[in-house]
């Protein structure tokens, strides 16, 4: 019996081509784009979650309160790890961290940069890092030795034996190659290559070994004893900072499941509002739509074909066959077409995988050899098969054999109106995001219109390393005398990025509290205003050659604001422990976020601190040129590092990714789910042209014009359309005020978009429904007539 079940389907589906085409490709489009989403999801799920003692381990954060809010992150200081191991016998182990960055490394020489992670020892016992070579026990029993991963190693040794190598570092730390550990997963917050020993960080640096409680610079991480309650544990160490450091009272640390940080690292005023989890719901509600909407989709295409498989049922139920039978058959159908469509899915998965990758800027992998993979997506093959062919299934199956074989079979108004349905609930799917698209490419432009405060044009900034400390002068003088460039200056941070601030600062008239407002800074030295065009609102730039500037200051409005300075210029303000006079003031401009306001902001003056060089090229020269005569200059004076730039345009950019990514997302969706859509949607056509065809031919007969039979046709359509749009739209309505309410800056939802929607839904219903529209028009009612 199945045997000839599975004959009978696959015969049907030769006998028509086109619409089991359709069927499948619909259906296996929607799959693939579905399964995709849902490799995304369990990405994101999955985050971090190979270490093995991921139920245990925890980052340390604080709150800081501030202009009335409180902020949280996790910068906490260096004593925080010893006193919360030695006060708290709750924590097992704590290990301190920082970002040592893309350091450079030569061996034979061969420079290559690599992504280097500073931490404590105890990190590689708290955290999963699966050693190939070397003992994690013993790796640093010498402090000026490296562990690398797999693929760092093969990098820089290719296939020699690493162990017990010395490469060197930065071009002049020597470090021996004690350990080879399996590259970390890609769904891993950390993406460190190499480790170094936080001893030896320590011993090189003396601001390290000097920090105290008041510079938050690093990150903490603890892994607790097991059955330990968080939330007594939190209550006992928010006060741990005030008991080292009495004069600060404001920061507060707590404990946060690492686990989470990935999906729920978003906090606002203290309290955690979610974070990347909207992103990932996102995607669920899109990978379940799609599908969704490509089975109702399957259901529409079946049932028009209803007129011309009705005798077939009529006749199978005369000789005896039970409605079960039918279901069964009519089920084994849609799941035969839903498996095929798997196939056509895993193809165009196969095929599309990369691109997806680029777009949402992950390296997900089809899991052929995950068996638990296969039993899912079988799974739901199984039951995409059997959701999308019930329906189908029991309305074939319900036809009266008498009826259907006297030719008075009438299905038509019950049936169009479940179909019709099922088309509005695809088109409000649809509407929702055409909606969503136009506004989230609003909301981008908008904010990206916005006045940055400085000319971003031909800005390119550069790492200070190694020989440019030294020869910074001579660097800058030879690329402005070379014609490529035409200001440079040396600044602590990217512009594009406010990745400082400090606190205990004190100006005139400060009210009791206001010293532990934390303040943006940013340090320079000469030339910053004119390297990167800020606006002068008064007094001067810092003056080359005049040492009187190290005890000077520049502000934004904002920081003037703050601190309620009618007359600024001249004003004294301790900062970083100096009394500082203040020399200049400039219009507010982006550092940070560009979708909040501008928050007060400190050009301090210092010649020593600084890591990075802005240059300002040459407008009047090629970028190519003068890109490629700054680079031979700066191999002049820093011979052993890449010559590595950055255009502050596309930093600043980069701001915008999550954006981007959703519009990208958005609208890619959109234009499939219309065409999945529209798929329903002629399936409808086809259905409602078989069932009123006796109609079209008396009107034809009586006269009627192929344009009004058209409209007739058409306009059915029309008013799911405008049916779909009104519920879509009142959804969208509510959830993007929702998403527009996370921005300070945002757009409005001006009537243009409502007004574009409806149109762009309505000109390709009538697109999609005209084919059939017309060629019902253009038939020959002698044909359809002719048995009356």
């Amino acid at each position: 019996m199945f045997k000839n079940y599975l004959k009978i389907a696959w015969r049907s589906l030769i006998k028509n081509k086109l619409y089991s085409a359709i069927n499948i490709g619909g259906l296996g489009v929607g799959m693939a784009v579905s399964f995709m989403l849902l490799l995304y999801v369990y990405n994101e799920f999955t985050y971090d979650g190979f270490h093995e003692n991921k139920d245990r381990l925890y980052s340390v954060l604080r709150n800081q309160p501030s202009n009335g809010e409180i902020y949280t992150n996790g910068s906490t200081p260096v004593p925080a790890a010893a006193a919360l191991q030695k006060d708290y016998p709750e924590i097992e182990s704590v290990a301190r961290s920082t970002w040592g960055g893309d350091q450079l490394f030569n061996y034979n020489n061969k420079p290559l940069k690599i992504n280097t992670l500073v931490a404590d020892e105890s990190f590689l016992s708290m955290f999963t890092v699966q050693f190939v070579k070397g003992n994690k026990n013993d790796v640093f029993k010498d402090p000026s030795s490296i562990i690398l991963s797999e693929s760092a190693a093969k990098s820089i040794f290719g296939d020699a034996d690493p162990m017990g190598q010395t490469v060197k570092v930065n071009a002049k730390t020597p470090l021996k190659v004690t350990g080879i550990f399996k590259d970390l997963p890609k769904n891993s917050r950390f993406r460190f290559k190499a480790f170094e020993s936080w001893k030896k960080y320590e011993a090189d640096n003396q601001w390290v070994r000097q920090s105290g409680w008041g510079n938050y610079s690093f990150q903490t991480y603890v892994l607790l004893k097991p059955g330990v309650d968080l939330d007594k544990l939190n209550k006992k160490i928010n006060k741990v900072v005030e008991r080292y450091d009495p004069n600060n009272k404001e920061n507060q640390l707590f404990l946060y499941p690492f686990a989470k940080g990935h999906l729920y690292g978003q906090f606002k005023n203290g309290v955690n509002t979610g974070g990347a989890i909207e992103y990932v719901r996102l995607f669920l509600f899109l990978a379940i739509g799609i599908l969704l909407i490509a089975c109702i989709n399957f259901m529409n295409l079946s049932t028009a074909r209803s007129e011309r498989r009705s005798r077939e049922v009529g006749i199978r139920k005369v000789v005896g066959a039970r409605r079960i039978a039918i279901i069964q058959q009519f089920l084994g159908e849609s799941v035969l077409t839903a498996f095929l469509s798997f196939i056509v899915a895993v193809l165009i998965m196969m095929a599309t995988i990369g691109y997806f990758n680029e777009v949402i800027n992950k390296q997900l992998i089809i899991p052929f050899t995950n068996a638990w993979a296969w039993v899912a997506a079988i799974l739901v093959t199984l039951l995409t098969g059997a959701l999308a062919g019930s329906y189908p299934a029991l309305f074939l199956s319900s036809f009266k054999p008498v009826k259907v074989l006297k030719g008075t079979n009438k299905t038509g108004k019950k049936t169009l109106h479940s179909r019709q349905v099922l088309v509005v609930v695809q088109f409000v799917f649809a509407t929702c995001l055409i909606l969503s698209s136009i506004l989230i490419y609003k909301q981008i432009t908008y904010i990206k219109n916005r006045p940055v405060g400085y000319s971003q044009n031909g800005l390119i900034e550069i790492d200070l390393e190694e020989g440019m400390v030294k020869s910074f002068d001579s660097f800058r003088n030879d690329i402005i005398a070379s014609g490529a460039a035409v200001d440079a200056t040396k600044v602590s941070g990217s512009i594009a990025s406010a990745n400082s601030s400090s606190w205990g600062i004190n100006w005139p008239g400060q009210l009791p509290g206001e010293d532990k407002i934390p303040i943006d800074q940013i340090v320079t030295s000469f030339h910053f205003i004119s390297t990167y065009k800020l606006e002068l609102v008064k007094g001067r730039d810092y003056i080359p050659g005049r040492m009187a500037d190290s005890l000077s200051l520049i502000m934004n409005e904002s920081a003037v604001k703050l601190m309620r300075l009618k007359e600024p210029l001249g004003q004294i303000v301790k900062w970083q422990g100096r009394n500082c006079t203040v020399v200049g003031i400039v219009k507010d401009f982006v550092w940070g976020s560009p979708y909040e306001p501008v928050k007060p902001a400190i050009i301090g003056f210092d010649k020593n601190w600084a890591n990075q060089i802005g240059i300002r090229l040459n407008p009047n020269a090629p970028v190519s040129k003068s890109l490629e005569a700054i680079g031979k200059i700066y191999k002049k004076y820093n011979p052993e590092f890449p010559f590595e730039y950055r255009f502050v345009d596309q930093s600043f950019a980069d701001k915008f990714d999550d954006e981007k990514l959703l519009g990208t997302l958005s609208s890619s969706f959109t234009v499939l789910a219309i065409i999945i859509s529209c798929l329903g949607l002629f399936g409808l056509a086809s259905f409602s042209a078989e069932q009123r065809k006796k109609e079209i031919s008396i009107r034809k007969v009586l006269g009627a014009s192929i344009s009004s039979l058209w409209f007739n046709l058409s306009k059915e359509f029309l008013i799911l359309v405008v049916i779909s749009f009104v519920i879509g739209s009142a959804l969208s309505w509510y959830n993007m005020s929702k998403w527009l309410e996370h921005y300070t800056y945002r757009t409005d939802m001006s009537a243009w978009v409502f007004i574009a929607t409806i149109g762009i839904s309505m000109v390709v219903c009538l697109l999609t429904v005209s084919w059939q529209a017309i060629k019902a028009a253009l038939s020959n009612p002698v044909k359809s007539l002719k048995n009356e």
